[in-house]
């Protein structure tokens, strides 16, 4: 059963500083938050489970969708009983899942389109925390956190392709995302750390991708720590 857990661990961070961030924006914890989170957690090791069905042969595709049903049904389970009867105000961003595993499916696993849901995604973790710890549905701190996180999309892939037109959306992807920041009512400065994205997209600075991957959890933190002095 080991090959049914998901081993993207950048995958893993990111969804944890999502729900940390979401924590942060709520100032408080419960239990519905710990609910939360392990929904969440179940939610997307079952990415593993669809890969797996999607990739097999015809002879080994039936284990994979039975053991993602029984993720989804765990998953919505945890929290469904975390909303409650507030499941409603969560539904719309339903259509983030959805849209992830429709590219998934048809687009492919390392497409730019199904990495952004992805990343989408992993950032609804903020939302999800928030509204469990204080009840409160708040789309400023998704698009926030969604913003802050799927930029490290695109320095990858810079860092791996060192196209010019990744680098020339890299910067116009920061200064974009101030733009919306400020527009949504959130102070920059938990932008800050996206300075890194513009200096690598001009200068292409030599860098291992496990050394990028450090460099992207540092920066997390960083973001956090911005997070817990100018949210409100």
């Amino acid at each position: 059963m080991k090959k049914y857990f998901l081993k993207e661990y950048g995958s893993w961070a990111v969804m944890t500083m999502s729900y940390i961030a979401g924590l942060i924006a709520a100032r408080q914890i419960s239990l519905r938050a710990l609910a939360g989170l392990v929904g969440l957690a179940i939610f997307i090791n079952s990415k593993q489970a669809f890969t797996l069905w999607m990739r097999g042969s015809s002879k080994d595709r039936a284990l994979p969708p039975v053991i993602f049903l029984l993720h989804l049904l765990s998953a919505s389970g945890l929290i469904i009983w975390m909303a409650g009867r507030d499941l409603v105000y969560l539904l719309p961003y339903g259509v983030v899942p959805v849209a992830y595993l429709l590219a998934l499916y048809f687009l492919g696993e390392h497409a730019i389109c199904t990495e952004v849901a992805g990343f989408a995604l992993l950032s609804l973790a903020g939302l999800v925390a928030k509204f469990a710890a204080a009840g409160e549905v708040d789309p400023r701190l998704f698009v926030a956190v969604a913003i802050f996180f799927t930029a490290g999309v695109f320095r990858v892939r810079i860092q791996l392709r060192k196209e010019m037109l990744y680098r020339i959306v890299m910067v116009a992807y920061v200064g974009v995302s101030v733009v919306v920041f400020r527009s949504v009512g959130v102070s920059a400065l938990p932008l800050l750390p996206l300075a890194d994205n513009i200096i690598f997209a001009l200068t292409l600075y030599q860098a291992k991708l496990r050394t990028t991957g450090w460099i992207e959890m540092s920066k997390g933190a960083v973001f956090l720590a911005l997070m817990q002095y100018s949210y409100y």
